[in-house]
């Protein structure tokens, strides 16, 4: 029926998110890691001076505090997209019985 249809569509579409969520964290993760490893090499190959090492670190917490903010925007859209899934599959299970 079209009802079991729908209740089926959702159900991937809330597991597509899960899994977007993941990944999504994965991602931000392995871009931080690359981003640091990046500028400590970067600082320690031209023999910077601890005051610009320590310049990168604040950089780098100022960095992941944006990327971080940005995730949680993001965690919270698809929070709320599942909520809503859920919602109507709840009010369709209701429909059939």
């Amino acid at each position: 029926t079209r009802i079991s249809q729908r209740v089926a569509m959702d159900s991937q579409w809330v597991d597509l998110l899960m899994k977007d969520r993941i990944a999504n964290k994965e991602t931000i993760l392995i871009v931080e890691e690359e981003a640091y490893d990046a500028r400590e090499a970067w600082a320690h190959s031209i023999g910077m001076s601890q005051a610009v090492h320590s310049e990168l670190q604040t950089h780098r917490g100022q960095m992941q505090q944006a990327e971080i903010s940005e995730l949680r925007e993001t965690d919270c859209k698809h929070q709320a997209q599942m909520v809503e899934t859920l919602r109507v599959m709840g009010d369709m299970r209701r429909e059939m019985g």
